[in-house]
């Protein structure tokens, strides 16, 4: 396990629900190219990749998938022996939320990732909607009017992933927040405040609190 993975363990037995995120100083969740990667940096990612490298499945909504055109989840060798070891698959499952099931299909993520990836979604669409998707992906239907985010992580645990990421969006993390399901949180504090780069003075906690201070670069 490397330096930065290390600081991210994995409980060895049990469900364990991350909720993973970056945020800009004033609170925003997208930089100006309207995703995350205009927040983020070489450390944020690090953190990222050493978190999914070890994990069952990752959990994101239907538009962040669309605005961060996320890549196909592929086996790591450098992974493989560690994962194995851990008796995890060779790779995440990416796991989509979606209610309408308008996903570009067409994207590398659906036709070249090492695992298929996983749809759920909610009841009520016709016959071919629910083909189509299955022919891209393993589609998981909930029984209500919207997907519970505990239902889901049941299902998931059912189909013996158990590590979960939940990368957002916003919507999302706050489902997961709000039914009481996340184990951890992992926030990266970004030093951008709309186009204005700050720098790390000061950080230290106390009573539960994080406290920082940030000062404008150069």
């Amino acid at each position: 396990m490397n330096d930065v993975a290390s600081r991210y363990p994995w409980p060895a037995s049990g469900r364990y629900v991350r909720a993973m995120m970056v945020m800009g100083l004033d609170g925003a969740t997208v930089g100006p190219d309207g995703g995350s990667r205009s927040l983020s940096g070489p450390a944020d990612l690090a953190a990222l990749l050493a978190i999914r490298s070890h994990c069952d499945a990752v959990v994101i909504g239907a538009e962040t998938l669309r605005v961060e055109r996320y890549k196909p989840f592929r086996a790591k060798p450098e992974y493989q022996e560690s994962r194995a070891e851990q008796g995890i698959d060779i790779a995440p499952r990416l796991v989509i939320v979606s209610a309408s099931l308008k996903l570009p299909w067409e994207e590398p993520v659906f036709t070249e990732s090492a695992l298929r990836p996983i749809v759920a979604t909610v009841a009520g669409h016709d016959a071919d909607w629910l083909a189509r998707a299955r022919d891209h992906a393993d589609v998981l239907v909930s029984p209500g009017s919207r997907v519970d985010p505990a239902w889901l992580l049941d299902e998931l645990y059912a189909l013996r992933l158990r590590r979960i990421v939940c990368e957002g969006g916003r919507g999302l993390l706050a489902s997961f927040a709000d039914a009481g399901v996340i184990d951890e949180w992992d926030v990266t504090l970004s030093g951008l405040a709309g186009s204005t780069r700050f720098g790390v003075a000061d950080a230290h906690s106390e009573d539960g609190f994080l406290f920082t201070r940030f000062t404008r670069d150069g």
